[in-house]
């Protein structure tokens, strides 16, 4: 039977993979006349599940649920659009889920998503069998649900003021996510918002300043983190507030959940809080072996929560941090730093929903090489590493979460999503023994067709190089060059400037070059769309000749000049730098002045360093950083212009002599799309072009002139 499966999932591949497919020879004309959908409540077809019978004459759906007929029809839907309408295979496919929860998660609170933008994802969504959407309504950049008795939520919390001035915000019209879950519904998709507690809820705070341990007055949190301005639960008003705003959520939300969060609280301020030592004192949470008298408050309020909840007739859903202090007696956990937190709330006897972000959950990290792909918080997590994921315990389901830090458009938005989606999709529906990822990647590429034609934009791999991808290769004699996909997929590509097509030459081996040259290449799917093309420059060099000066001390020479800046550029003419003073080496740079994690009230700045570099030996050196721009003797090697500089996206390379070169690195301490550059470790590293493995420039390697 599994070959079976497998031959005929190769002629019309479903997504996800059916649990049986039985040939039957032929092929049916398709007539929408002679298909029956029937429910029969007493059909022994587990929830959700369905059979699809193909003859020559008819099609025949059965079901003993409503969703189980939608998903039948979705199936179909597929088939029928492989075929054209026209002759579909004879076939019987016995489905069901394999998982109850199959669950994608959106966040509109770092950049909002229109109402629009949301239908599309819904109906996709529908499709593929996925039906649970959870929708993150509220965290510290943004509150995104209207609360009637509370409207500073949203005339104050709903609107954050970027540090380059612009103002980002919106929020969800009560009446808008009615219009949702209804919609939602319609399609056998349930809605469950997320209402978070007691951490992120800085928006919620600049709204009514009263929540907080202090009171006072916060302005936007407009960086990315887990600041510690968070809720009292040493306060009454808290659990009021919560209260309130539940009864209004719970009237909109009929699903029977309501995640609420508790996840990345900093319980600083709660140590100083009288308020919260108070209720510590009070309810008697002193420190377990296991648990801090803080960690230990935190499960109180989660745990007043789950009764707030149950007053309107919700269950509880949080973070695995909820299990810290000891876990709500009826809370479903959603398992995201790894598999570790949900395997201790199963021996506990709770649901557990699996998203762990490092084992292909989190569609918010790279799905490529990071050198090229657009910038994101981290991770790697590839479309077959999100394929490949089983979780290790029987579970409730699992969810892909897409977290919006680094996410400026839908279009971006969407380009992470799929087809990673799909391949979470496929895990959460079919059983292993039916998965095949060969087989997945030639669905993915009818699947990407259909989102072609609903204008939706999605990921197609760019050719990488080994060790880490860079577009300016120089190179003393020859250079070869080798490239790989993160999916099967054909390279297309010229050497003769012009831009490549579907029928251009095919990338067979790796490629040699004895002169210069400018390589363009891309991936071409299957029906013959091109990925994002990439230019490299190639070039034969002589090394750069070494200076004839005399190295002075260990170090670098540093000016100064204060200001919010985003570019170089900006800087005006008559800025006042400081005189050079001597600092140690590169990681002092983003360092002059102190930072918090709140990144509030910063002092910016910009700062050019120069001195020289000790090049070890003669040879092409790749060098990395993510510095605003890196000279070495007197050209600009990398730029990383107005990009948010978080990794390093344009690494290059040179052709060195052995000895002194001068160097000059510029930083800009500022926010840009979110990231606090004062975080960045401040440093550049280099390796020769035939090593694997990057190395630190230390100080050794710097010198100040004398």
């Amino acid at each position: 039977m599994r070959v079976l499966v497998i031959i005929l999932v190769m002629m019309v591949r479903i997504l996800p993979a059916p649990v049986e497919v039985q040939e039957r020879g032929g092929s049916f004309r398709y007539d929408p006349s002679k298909v029956e959908f029937r429910l029969d409540p007493k059909a022994k077809i587990p929830s959700e599940g369905y059979t699809l019978d193909i003859t020559r004459t008819r099609v025949r759906a059965v079901a003993s649920t409503p969703a189980g007929l939608f998903y039948a029809a979705k199936t179909l839907e597929q088939i029928a659009d492989q075929a054209g309408n026209d002759a579909i295979p004879c076939m019987k496919i016995t489905d069901y889920p394999r998982y109850s929860w199959r669950g994608f998660h959106v966040d509109p609170c770092r950049h909002f998503q229109s109402v629009e933008d949301l239908k599309s994802m819904i109906d996709i969504m529908a499709k593929y069998k996925i039906n649970t959407f959870h929708w993150h309504l509220t965290d510290d950049q943004g509150w995104r649900i209207e609360i009637k008795k509370y409207p500073r939520l949203t005339s104050i919390g709903a609107w954050r003021t970027e540090w380059d001035g612009g103002v980002h915000g919106g929020y969800y019209s009560q009446e808008e996510i009615k219009d949702i879950v209804a919609y939602a519904a319609e399609r056998f998709v349930t809605v469950v918002p997320e209402i978070e507690m007691p951490g992120h809820a800085v928006a919620a705070v600049r709204a009514y300043p009263e929540l907080s341990c202090t009171g006072e007055p916060v302005g936007s949190f407009s960086t990315w983190g887990s600041p510690d301005i968070v809720m009292c639960p040493g306060k009454e008003t808290m659990f009021e507030f919560l209260d309130d705003v539940i009864a209004e959520v719970s009237a909109l939300f009929p699903g029977e959940y309501i995640h609420i969060g508790g996840d990345e609280c900093k319980k600083t301020r709660w140590e100083k809080c009288p308020a919260c030592q108070a209720r510590i004192k009070a309810e008697g949470l002193e420190r377990t072996a296991d648990a801090t008298p803080e960690e230990r408050l935190q499960s109180y309020a989660v745990k007043r929560m789950e009764g707030i909840l149950a007053k309107y007739g919700k269950k509880l859903i949080g973070w695995d941090e909820i299990l810290e202090g000891g876990l709500s007696p009826n809370a479903t956990v959603m398992s995201w730093r790894g598999e570790k937190g949900g395997i201790a709330a199963a021996e506990q006897g709770h649901d557990v929903i699996m998203c762990p972000q490092k084992d292909g959950m989190y569609l918010d990290h790279y799905q490529g090489d990071p050198k090229i792909e657009p910038e994101t918080i981290s991770g790697d997590n590839t479309l077959e590493k999100v394929y490949s994921y089983n979780p290790s315990i029987p579970v409730k389901g699992l969810q892909g979460n897409l977290w919006s830090e680094y996410i400026y458009s839908e279009a971006q938005r969407q380009y992470m999503f799929y087809p990673r989606a799909f391949a979470i999709a496929e895990i959460a529906w079919s059983l292993p023994q039916n998965k095949d990822f060969e087989a997945f990647c030639t669905a993915v590429d009818r699947a990407c067709q259909d989102l072609d034609a609903r204008g939706v934009n999605y990921h197609i791999p760019m050719p990488e190089q080994p060790g880490g991808s860079y577009d300016h290769v120089a190179f003393l004699d020859k250079a070869t060059l080798e490239f790989s996909t993160t999916r099967p997929m054909r390279m297309v590509y010229t050497l003769d400037g012009s831009e490549p097509t579907a029928t251009s030459a095919t990338y067979e081996k790796p490629l040699e070059f004895s002169k210069d040259a400018t390589l363009k290449i891309a991936c071409v799917t299957s029906f013959g769309k091109l990925g994002k093309v990439r230019t490299i420059t190639v070039e034969k060099q002589g090394p750069k000749p070494a200076l004839a000066v005399e190295a002075g001390e260990h170090g670098l020479n540093l000016s100064t000049t204060y200001g919010f800046f985003l570019n170089w550029e900006d800087i005006p003419a008559t800025a006042f730098w400081t005189a050079p003073f001597a600092v140690e080496g590169l990681k002092e740079i983003p360092k002059l002045e102190p930072t918090h994690y709140n990144m509030m009230g910063l002092n910016f700045y910009a700062a050019e360093a120069t001195g020289y570099v000790n090049i070890p030996k003669d040879g092409v050196y790749v060098f990395s950083t993510v510095f605003d721009q890196l000279w070495i003797d007197g050209e600009k090697l990398i730029d990383n212009g107005a990009e948010v500089k978080k990794h390093s996206r344009h690494d290059s390379s040179v052709a060195l002599a052995k000895g002194l070169h001068p160097i000059k690195v510029r930083f800009l301490s500022n926010v840009q799309g979110g990231w606090t550059t004062a975080r960045n470790r401040g440093e550049v590293l280099y390796r020769r072009v035939e090593e694997k493995d990057f190395h630190t420039l230390r100080t050794d390697r710097l010198y100040r002139p004398l």
